[in-house]
């Protein structure tokens, strides 16, 4: 059964019209039509089509998605339980494991610490953890090969560029034998403190160079740590103190109450693998279910309250209508609501390329990467037709920086590889009035 309910909120009230809203959310987000955003509602309803392309195939269990211009709510839909097989409807303020999402916000907190001249873009790791002084590269991750000395010292610039030779686990993003030793220690840990992370990840060679060659890699979760030496707080406390309170977010952090999370956290799910069946059909829905619940976070649950180490990289535990406030003031150049959360030249930087990772990204136009945030640009690979990133978790964001623009699309499904960003970017491409 589809719980979903279409209709328009105005401003200045309830007044019905016919676009796609959450039924089930609380959200108390200010609603606009799509026309006062200066786009087509019926045209914007294909997103719901391109959801439920993927829904009811059963290979992903649930989405939430919202579009806002200056932080007003012009379109947003969901589907869905939080649990398959119960009455758990998701909204826009359901709790979702958000893996890499969390990275362009731990680079902004970066960047506000750099700002406030407590960090440089050109401060070196071994400032903060020393045992990085030294490192040996292992070239293209091979521990058969004859390794090398770093030539440079790695920086922060390097960490938020991901190049700082640094890699990831296996199961996530890595194909070397560096990354296998990764998976074999388990790194990043979140049961384990930063310091006894960042000894252990000292003592592990770089597949590259530092500053020499973009890998993508556990890169932020070290500057997690970094924040916590710099500030003297850890990371989450450091984001809900500095950005997610001035915004007015206080449902989305590192390291949830349990009680919040048995609420409203969405379960994880992900295909399955080796035999394993899959659950089948759950519920009041006639689907099919290709899913197993996930066991990626069995140790130390996501946002819960013992973990020991907040994952800068892919720890945050959030909702769309909180990173709907976070992409606005990024859409917005660091103000929102009449807060400043970052300068307005802190943001342009931010959104700057710094490298170019078409080669890393199959896409038809051209790729780059800014500080914190991938770039995407129009068919003349020379104009941003927006900024972006996602997670493993299957969950995204787009932010068109020139008409404001912001889009949020989550789900709970490890390494489904159905995220719909790009598409849903498209529709809204088409949409515009």
């Amino acid at each position: 059964m589809n719980k979903r309910i279409k209709y328009y909120f105005t401003r200045v009230g309830a007044v019905f019209l016919a676009v796609v809203f959450s039924a089930a959310s609380n959200s108390q987000s200010v609603q606009i039509t799509p026309e006062q955003a200066g786009y087509d509602g019926p045209t914007l309803e294909k997103i719901v089509d391109r959801a439920n392309l993927v829904y009811e195939a059963g290979l992903i269990p649930n989405y939430a998605i919202a579009l806002a211009k200056d932080g007003e709510i012009f379109f947003s839909t969901a589907r869905g339980d939080r649990t398959l097989g119960t009455d758990t409807p998701v909204d826009l303020d359901t709790l979702f494991p958000l893996a890499s999402m969390s990275k362009p916000i731990t680079s902004s907190a970066v960047m506000q610490l750099v700002e406030n001249g407590e960090l440089s873009l050109d401060s070196k790791l071994s400032d903060f953890f020393p045992l990085f002084g030294s490192m040996l590269v292992a070239p293209n991750g091979s521990l058969g090969a004859q390794f090398e000395p770093a030539v440079k010292q790695i920086t922060i610039e390097d960490l938020l560029t991901h190049r700082s030779g640094l890699t990831y686990r296996t199961q996530i993003a890595g194909n070397t034998e560096v990354a296998d030793l990764y998976e074999e220690i388990e790194l990043m840990n979140s049961c384990l403190s930063p310091d006894e992370n960042m000894e252990l990840l000292s003592q592990i060679p770089l597949i590259a160079q530092p500053g020499s060659e973009w890998n993508y890699s556990v890169s932020l979760d070290v500057l997690g740590a970094v924040i916590g030496v710099v500030s003297g707080v850890p990371l989450g406390e450091y984001v809900s103190q500095n950005i997610f309170d001035p915004l007015g977010i206080d449902g989305s952090k590192w390291r949830h109450e349990q009680t919040d999370l048995d609420a409203k956290y969405a379960t994880l799910y992900e295909p399955p693998a080796g035999g394993q069946p899959s659950l089948g059909a759950l519920g009041n829905e006639s689907i099919e279910w290709q899913l197993v619940e996930s066991s990626r976070y069995s140790a130390c649950p996501v946002g819960g309250p013992q973990r020991l180490f907040d994952e800068g990289g892919s720890g945050l535990v959030g909702s769309v209508n909180d990173y709907i406030l976070y992409a606005s003031m990024i859409a917005n150049q660091g103000t929102f609501n009449g807060v400043t959360v970052l300068k307005e030249e802190t943001v342009d930087l931010q959104l700057t390329e710094r490298l170019d990772i078409s080669s890393f990204q199959q896409a038809d136009t051209k790729r780059g990467f800014g500080l914190g945030f991938g770039i995407v640009y129009e068919e003349d690979n020379s104009t941003v037709d927006y900024v972006f990133w996602g997670g493993s978790n299957n969950t995204g964001f787009f932010i068109d920086p020139k008409n404001r623009i912001v889009g949020v699309q989550m789900s709970s499904c490890f390494r489904c590889r159905q995220a719909m960003i790009a598409d849903i970017k498209k529709i809204v491409n088409e949409a515009a009035l």
